[in-house]
């Protein structure tokens, strides 16, 4: 298998080391909060405590600031084709985004393309990569032809440092749908190789009557996709889901868990002891099925569908317990003209938000700020659990000596309004217009370089390197 053009060249002057040194930052050490220093070496954290004596060629004045590893987003979709379109961010528009963002670490989804292998899908996204990634960057392979030979290559490209492989359970017509025989072939060579199955959930048959029926009785608008796609059909696949799991041991992720009742099934899953866990998505998080009645509701088009505002609390008493480990962007931009396909029928929208860059300040805004989870666990969600579950730590989700210096400095104190004019997406409409957030990233470290710094963005383009992944045991 051809990895070559997989290993980065290190950017950085090896023989330049320069020091930094930030001083009096509020930073997360186990479950609590402390004020500390923190001495950054050429690309890692080699020290954390009371530094004030040490010397340092550039010295950051963190008084009042939170101190954070730069977030770990394992679920965008660059340059994505889907309904008849193609997402509005590539490998620069996307890493920029999130880089002003807090997010220093991507994990992109590479489908398996008519005719092509699955190693193909890893050499797509490094020639998408070369030049333009401004932060590091990771592929995760989707398999959509799960034949022999396809299943031939999974150990090498797990080798390759690409574990984690997705099925979609739906989206028959864009070629995506993989039957659960498949599913079950696809897991066990997996599981072997010491990777793990992302799988979305959401069974096609039920889909498939909802959708004809409702265009039929003229039900067309925004809200109806979510009737389309009831909870039942999230936690029908789940159910199928779990009863693989049991039967064949692997090792299987739930993308973008929306549904109350899915994470009720993946409750008792986990806790009689299968190798199954959820992430949800920010999202569902700040956003109520509410949004969709709106004339502008095919914003918020997206798969699962946005719940009910129950759910939402459900969703949020998850991720505060650790029952949901994650929390992701699902970032998919699409044009507004293309969004605009759906303005008549719902199932003509392409689905997906645009959300790489809010989802750190979101979650900290709705979660920290106001109370929901604590700080510790609001870096475990965006950045510490993702780093671990797929296979970026030590290296990443973490300020400890030897750790990667991606470091968000972010001011809590600060209002701000985010929106159209305030983000950095490649979209040219937004789904977060008009939220007040509390909170606001001041500057962005990336391996020890300064990325981002206020407004202004300071990376070469190119400079993000490939996130070669092993997972844990």
């Amino acid at each position: 298998m051809e990895t070559d053009s997989l290993q980065s060249p290190n950017h950085l002057n090896p023989a330049a080391n320069p020091t930094t040194l930030i001083l009096g930052g509020r930073m997360v050490v186990g479950q609590t909060v402390v004020q500390q220093d923190l001495l950054i070496q050429g690309e890692s954290v080699v020290a954390a405590g009371k530094l004030t004596q040490a010397a340092a060629d550039r010295i950051v004045d963190a008084d009042g600031l939170l101190v954070l590893p730069g977030g770990v987003d394992t679920h965008v979709h660059f340059n994505d084709v889907f309904m008849g379109t193609v997402s509005v961010h590539d490998y620069f528009t996307g890493t920029r985004a999130a880089a002003f963002g807090g997010t220093t670490s991507v994990i992109d989804f590479s489908n398996q393309v008519p005719g092509g292998s699955l190693a193909k899908t890893l050499r797509d996204k490094a020639e998408e990569a070369e030049g333009k990634a401004l932060v590091d960057w990771g592929v995760h392979p989707v398999i959509t032809r799960p034949d022999e030979e396809t299943l031939a290559e999974i150990p090498a490209v797990v080798a390759a440092g690409a574990p984690t492989i997705k099925c979609y359970m739906t989206y028959r017509d864009d070629g995506l749908l993989i039957e659960d025989a498949d599913l079950v072939r696809v897991v066990k060579p997996l599981t072997e190789a010491g990777g793990m199955l992302m799988l979305h959930a959401e069974d096609n048959d039920l889909i498939e009557a909802n959708v004809p029926r409702l265009i039929a009785e003229g039900n067309t608008a925004p809200i109806f996709h979510a009737r389309s796609k009831p909870p039942e059909v999230e936690t029908e696949a789940i159910r199928r889901i779990i009863q693989m799991a049991r039967e064949t041991k692997g090792r299987f992720f739930i993308v973008h868990l929306a549904s109350p009742g899915g994470l009720d099934l993946l409750t008792r899953a986990m806790e009689e002891g299968l190798d199954i866990r959820p992430e949800t998505c920010a999202h569902y998080l700040i956003f109520s099925e509410e949004v969709l009645k709106r004339d502008d509701g095919i914003k918020w088009i997206c798969s699962p569908p946005l719940r009910d505002a129950e759910a939402m609390d459900v969703l949020w008493q998850g991720v505060a317990d650790g029952r949901i480990r994650m929390v992701t962007s699902d970032d998919a931009a699409y044009s507004w003209e293309a969004k605009l396909y759906g303005k008549d029928r719902f199932d003509r929208c392409p689905n997906g938000i645009p959300g790489i860059e809010p989802r750190f300040c979101m979650l900290y805004s709705e979660g920290v700020a106001k109370g929901r989870i604590a700080l510790p666990r609001f870096v475990e969600i965006v950045a510490s659990e993702p780093a671990r579950l797929f296979g970026l730590a030590p290296k990443k989700g973490q300020l400890d000596p030897g750790a990667d210096a991606d470091i968000v400095l972010l001011d809590p104190t600060a209002r701000w309004t985010m929106g159209q004019d305030t983000l950095h997406m490649g979209a040219d409409w937004s789904a977060y217009e008009g939220i007040e957030v509390s909170g606001k990233i001041q500057k962005v470290f990336s391996r020890g370089e300064l990325l981002i710094d206020g407004e202004e963005c300071l990376g070469t383009p190119g400079r993000g390197r490939y996130l070669h992944r092993r997972l844990n045991g």
